[in-house]
């Protein structure tokens, strides 16, 4: 589906924004690109849709090299939540902003249908489900620039849908949308990504979505690849320390000789934090409740976040390092 191998991209201003990036992504395949403001990522997906050049480096997107796609390949999806522009654009074969705001929703859908060549009576049925999904069947007769934010990310998203694309690159899809329609629209791409029909390309920096949508994290950190795999492998390669909050009916135990990386006490209440490779959650567990009476016990694992914050810590640390 996707090969990239030692990809960069400067600009002409001596920034470089890719640097020698290789990875594969496989069809049907949903991969999160996470990363912060100026990591690289919207370079990246204008490098995969074919929407600027390379310095340096292969890439190929259904086999072909993005910048000469044939009228034979497969559509590419685009919708971006950063920028919301006005027109139809299908520059290099990838549909983009693909609503007009002037005209209704429901024309809109009828005219991408039509340039698509979608049969009347798929592109109906396909414009119902979609909108029924979305929540968007009372909005068909409103024009585009009449909707919210949130309401028009729905639709643009519906209209991308439309066309079935074998990849679909979400930049920031979720800015402007409430919370029932983001659960939405998590479900239908997590429906998507376990048909193995689409694959699906999903930049955020909300890493929660990521890790509801994704099966894979791409971390990207001034224009390098800083991690690339598995959500798990993730999770275990840092695992970082556990936290224990407990409150007891009379005062804490003595920790003693155990072997915890560090811990509070203050009246009755105790945080301690442990590494799982020295001491099991189980085993700290049994040992408070057998050394006292205990009231209360919250057990805190590093979240996904925390982890990519430490990840950063880290490359850092290392590129300080260097200097």
């Amino acid at each position: 589906m996707i090969v990239m191998k030692e990809l960069s991209k400067t600009f002409p201003d001596n920034v470089t924004a890719v640097k020698n990036i290789s990875l594969h992504i496989a069809p049907g395949e949903s991969v999160g690109l996470i990363g912060a403001n100026g990591a690289g990522k919207t370079t990246l997906i204008k490098l995969i849709c074919g929407m600027c050049k390379p310095t340096s480096g292969y890439l190929r997107v259904f086999g072909e090299d993005p910048l000469r796609r044939s009228k034979n390949s497969p559509p590419i999806g685009l919708v971006s939540g950063a920028v919301i522009t006005d027109g139809y654009n299908y520059h290099y074969g990838h549909a983009s902003a693909v609503l007009q705001d002037d005209i209704e929703l429901s024309l809109n859908l009828e005219i991408v249908g039509n340039i698509y060549r979608i049969p009347k009576t798929l592109r109906l049925r396909r414009t119902d489900d979609l909108t029924k999904a979305f929540g968007l069947n009372d909005l068909l007769h409103y024009r585009v620039n009449q909707l919210s934010l949130g309401q028009r990310m729905k639709a643009e998203l519906a209209a991308v849908l439309l066309l079935a694309p074998k990849l679909l690159i979400l930049d920031e899809p979720f800015i402007g949308v409430d919370a029932a329609s983001r659960q939405t629209m998590r479900n239908m791409l997590r429906s998507l990504a376990a048909k193995n029909d689409t694959t699906v390309i999903l930049t955020t920096h909300n890493v929660l979505e990521a890790e509801q949508i994704c099966s894979r994290i791409l971390l990207l950190d001034s224009g390098t690849l800083a991690y690339n795999g598995s959500i798990d492998r993730l999770k275990r390669s840092h695992i970082g320390l556990n936290r224990v909050r407990a409150s007891f009916d009379d005062m804490p135990p003595d920790l003693g000789d155990m072997p915890v990386a560090r811990y509070t006490a203050e009246n009755t209440c105790m945080t301690i934090e442990y590494d799982v490779s020295n001491i099991s959650s189980r085993d700290l567990s049994g040992y408070l409740i057998k050394g006292s009476r205990l009231s209360d016990i919250i057990i805190e694992k590093p979240t996904v976040e925390q982890i990519i914050r430490e990840i950063y810590k880290e490359e850092q640390n290392g590129n300080d390092d260097k200097c």
